[in-house]
């Protein structure tokens, strides 16, 4: 990952810390609007809101005016379109090495950004008018500067505290989760989606008892323990012999699936489909194309691993595809099946409903409500490698 990527992923994170001490904060039955119709966080109760634009400026060294121009007539056009409402304007940023007496940010500021000459503003300078009332906006505005990301996360920590989480669960399973819930939050794309309340947030949380795997829990700098803990929590269902398992995979959301996606197929089986015991045939539903579906098939029986996909000759089958397998005994006990795994296309997923799973486990970003889940365990394992996965589902015990 390289230091850009690196950086924007913090600033996502930066601001979804903030959002979850918004929500700590508020009022029980206030209204907390994620990515808002206003700005990025929104706190509203009857009367008023509370509008907060949250950026994180971690590369820059020195406060910079231009770098909040933006945000600025952004909030200047708003309440110029809606001066009558009680909105409150709060732009919360981070400036690495800024620190008190912390810059002033008045009207002579917003005059600047109204003079800018930066052709990326022209379009926001333009849908000010004139008239716009710089000294109203003023009195309804607050600028705040942000600690850094670490002391932005501990504050979050111990809100989750003061909010009556148990402290040895907080960094493995409720604060893991408040991000990712937020971060869920923040891509729906309805309105109402994106809201919620203190108090429904708590009572969500408190009610999740397995931590969040996803490219933003898998960001954290409690990654590590992340792992650990749901590896932990997979444990107990994955050392059991007869369950049917499904696994719906995302090829195309992983980055290293055409080196590993293979070899984690043969360790997957090597682990958990091997012994007389294990009777149920793992389906792996693979979202990808006829040719790369093909070839991996193709790789797979290089390695020894027989597979069925369903297909007569052209046609799919599904009384075909979940056949039970022909099984005789070699020497020393050991099954030789007929075939030891299915591979599904995801544009036939909806097979998968006619005969019920134990676990489906969903890796990478796959949108399941094709899938038919009720009575089902699922786990999702979103934003990690495929060394992570095999790490969680304890094929490995290494992750990097």
């Amino acid at each position: 990952m390289t230091r850009t990527a690196d950086y924007t992923i913090q600033g996502f994170l930066y601001q979804f810390n903030k959002t979850v001490l918004e929500i700590l904060a508020a009022q029980d039955d206030d209204t907390i609007t994620i990515e808002g119709v206003v700005e990025d966080i929104e706190v509203s109760n009857t009367t008023s809101t509370r509008a907060i634009q949250c950026k994180y400026h971690e590369t820059h060294t020195s406060f910079s005016e231009s770098a909040i121009y933006k945000p600025l007539l952004q909030m200047l056009k708003h309440y110029h379109d809606n001066s009558t409402a009680d909105v409150r304007y709060v732009l919360f940023a981070h400036f690495q090495g800024v620190k008190e007496p912390y810059p002033n940010v008045d009207k002579s500021t917003l005059q600047s950004a109204l003079g800018s000459r930066d052709q990326t503003l022209k379009k926001h300078i333009m849908a000010i008018p004139t008239t716009v009332n710089l000294d109203a906006f003023i009195k309804r505005f607050e600028m705040k500067f942000g600690p850094t990301y670490d002391v932005l996360s501990k504050d979050v920590v111990n809100a989750l505290k003061t909010n009556g989480f148990p402290e040895d669960d907080i960094e493995i399973l409720a604060y893991p989760n408040a991000i990712h819930k937020v971060a869920t939050f923040s891509i729906k794309h309805s309105q109402s989606e994106r809201q919620t309340t203190k108090k429904e947030f708590l009572e969500e949380l408190k009610a999740i008892r397995t931590t969040a795997i996803s490219r933003w829990t898998l960001a954290l700098k409690s990654r590590d323990k992340v792992l650990i803990a749901r590896r932990k929590q997979l444990k107990a269902h994955l050392d059991k012999n007869s369950r049917l398992r499904y696994f719906a995979i995302d090829l195309g959301s992983i980055v290293d699936y055409k080196d590993d996606i293979v070899l984690f197929i043969k360790n997957y089986l090597d682990k958990y489909h091997f012994k007389p015991a294990h009777t149920h045939t793992p389906v792996m539903c693979l979202r990808a194309d006829h040719a790369t579906i093909q070839q991996i098939k193709h790789r797979l029986y290089k390695k020894g691993i027989l597979v069925t996909d369903g297909y007569i000759g052209p046609e799919f089958e599904a009384a075909h595809f979940f056949r039970d397998p022909l099984v005789a005994k070699e020497v020393g006990g050991t099954p030789k099946r007929e075939f030891s795994l299915r591979i599904l296309s995801w544009d036939h997923c909806r097979h998968m409903n006619n005969r019920k799973c134990d676990d489906v486990f969903i890796i990478g970003d796959l949108d399941i409500s094709p899938l038919d889940t009720k009575d089902v365990n699922v786990e999702r394992l979103a934003g990690a490698t495929v060394k992570e996965v095999e790490f969680i589902l304890g094929i490995s015990n290494v992750y990097e």
